[in-house]
């Protein structure tokens, strides 16, 4: 009854047939009906095949061919669907640790933000530091020779008011000193050490018996130059010896060019050093750009030697 009552609306059966496959893969199908119809199947033996039903009914063997594949698809479906469920946990799985995945790389990124943040903030506080602490030193710097200068001006004090106490006394006798020295630089450079001495001395007993105040023991080197200039004289090549010190200070002090009588050239070799700052130019008389050396050195003011001079002069 219940075949012929299913029979009665074929269509409705057909489509019942084609959604059977959907009903399987929703597993809306009990495994009791498919093991029933697997018993009958298997209990039919031969019988239960398209060949075998097709002697009875072509709609028979087709119904047959539909079973037999059914239940062969529902045993694939039983097979795969635990792999399915594994797929769609596994899926799940992945989708969270995904959420997650994102949620910490944003809480990387704002952290990695607020880090960069305060690094700049960090890059501008030890900036800030290290120019303060530069401007400290270098005040620091500042204050520690201020302290020396005025450690070093308060040691000096005393010097000072005995040095102003010693001008103030040798102020009357620096005229007399003066001309000493003038007499000298003019008159006895060309002599011996022995004469200069003797001439000196004939200049102070002359002032002296001239009742010109004179200090206790004129000294002309010591007024034309002083230390400090004779040692550099001296690492120019000088020889440091008191006459070449005398002939420096002649040198060096005299309104006019010196003729200087120099057999072993060390007073050339001190001028050479000494103008080379200057520009010196050299030349000798007769050269063929002796007139452009003296040019160049009145238009750039460059100081200009003239070597091996003879007796005479030739008129230019």
């Amino acid at each position: 009854k219940g075949s012929q009552k299913m029979m009665n609306a074929p269509e409705k059966f057909l489509q019942n047939l084609k959604e059977y496959k959907t009903h399987i893969d929703d597993g809306n199908v009990p495994q009791i009906n498919v093991e029933k119809a697997r018993k009958i199947k298997d209990g039919m033996g031969d019988d239960f095949t398209q060949a075998g039903m097709a002697k009875k009914s072509g709609a028979a063997a087709g119904l047959c061919v539909f079973i037999i594949n059914i239940i062969m698809y529902y045993d694939v479906v039983i097979q795969v669907e635990p792999k399915r469920q594994a797929l769609r946990e596994a899926t799940e799985t992945l989708n969270n640790a995904n959420t997650k995945l994102a949620e910490v790389k944003a809480l990387v990124a704002d952290l990695e933000a607020k880090l960069a943040k305060l690094m700049s903030e960090f890059d501008k506080a030890m900036a800030e530091k290290n120019a303060v602490m530069a401007e400290a030193q270098k005040c620091q710097t500042k204050l520690d020779m201020a302290q020396r200068l005025v450690n070093a001006l308060s040691a000096n004090g005393v010097i000072w008011e005995q040095t102003v106490e010693r001008t103030g006394e040798e102020l009357v006798f620096i005229p007399g000193d003066t001309l000493i020295a003038c007499s000298f630089a003019s008159y006895v450079g060309v002599f011996t050490r022995q004469y200069r001495e003797q001439a000196v001395s004939n200049f102070t007993k002359f002032l002296q018996d001239k009742n010109v105040p004179l200090g206790p023991k004129p000294d002309p080197l010591g007024v034309l130059a002083n230390d400090a200039e004779m040692a550099a004289w001296a690492g120019q090549g000088l020889p440091s010896d008191r006459v070449s010190c005398e002939n420096g200070a002649i040198m060096t002090n005299s309104q006019r060019w010196c003729l200087i009588i120099d057999p072993q050239l060390q007073g050339i070799v001190w001028i050479k050093n000494k103008e080379v700052d200057n520009g010196l130019q050299i030349t000798r008389m007769g050269h063929s750009k002796m007139l452009n050396t003296f040019e160049v050195g009145l238009d750039q003011g460059k100081s200009v030697m003239i070597e091996n001079m003879g007796e005479t002069v030739e008129a230019v």
